[in-house]
């Protein structure tokens, strides 16, 4: 078990294995860092993580105003592993200029496998 030090108290404790606590700290630090890259960047979370780690990522990525686009095994860019590929962008506009949440176009089924990955 690990303590995140920065931005939460010092009594949480995470249930990440080693590999995934590092893996996060290494995003996290590396956008604040440089900022975050867009141009040529997928964001993803493996489906086979701990529950923590992708609640983590996936709280990172929201903030960061992405949103889940779908689950898939993307095996151009990454191993043969179950993906969640997250992209930009929170909303869209319709004709009149509304914005509306990409979560809107989502159907049930759409939905339900975004929640289920990320158990």
């Amino acid at each position: 078990m690990y303590t995140e030090r920065e931005n939460t108290p010092k009594t949480e404790v995470t249930n990440m294995t080693r590999a995934e606590y590092n893996e996060f700290r290494y995003i996290k630090s590396t956008c604040r860092k440089y900022g975050m890259p867009t141009c040529g960047c997928q964001y993803t979370i493996p489906t086979d993580a701990s529950p923590d780690y992708k609640a983590r990522l996936d709280a990172l990525y929201r903030s960061w105003g992405m949103h889940p686009a779908s689950v898939r095994v993307d095996t151009h860019m990454f191993d043969d592993r179950e993906r969640i590929i997250y992209i930009g962008g929170q909303t869209w506009q319709d004709d009149e200029g509304r914005d509306h949440s990409w979560t809107e176009l989502y159907t049930t089924e759409e939905k339900e496998r975004f929640l289920a990955a990320l158990r």
